[in-house]
């Protein structure tokens, strides 16, 4: 499990919902942190991988909270942060396409 990657995304996550630019203010953020916890659960459950779950729960609002204009689509966005997250941390480029 690749903690140190998990915990990053958990600050950066953190820092992102913090910033002026976050239309959704810190309750995006708990949202979030309840949507990994909730992951988690069902990651046991029902046998998935586990690391790459928790990274793509900490990972689906990323383009909501970084920049509202991205909103409406950011499914779609998203990934493609997310992708630039995980390549910049040397993150396995296999797990990388199922997040």
């Amino acid at each position: 499990m690749r903690t140190d990657i998990i915990e990053y995304l958990q600050k950066e996550v953190y820092h992102r919902c913090k910033q002026p630019t976050n239309k959704f203010g810190m309750g995006c953020y708990y949202h979030i942190e309840a949507v990994v916890k909730n992951a988690e659960i069902l990651a046991e459950k029902y046998g998935a991988d586990k690391e790459t779950v928790i990274i793509a729960a900490w990972l689906h609002d990323i383009a909501s909270i970084t920049d509202y204009a991205m909103y409406e689509e950011h499914h779609k966005y998203g990934a493609g942060i997310a992708k630039e997250i995980l390549n910049e941390l040397n993150y396995d480029k296999e797990k990388t396409a199922l997040v």
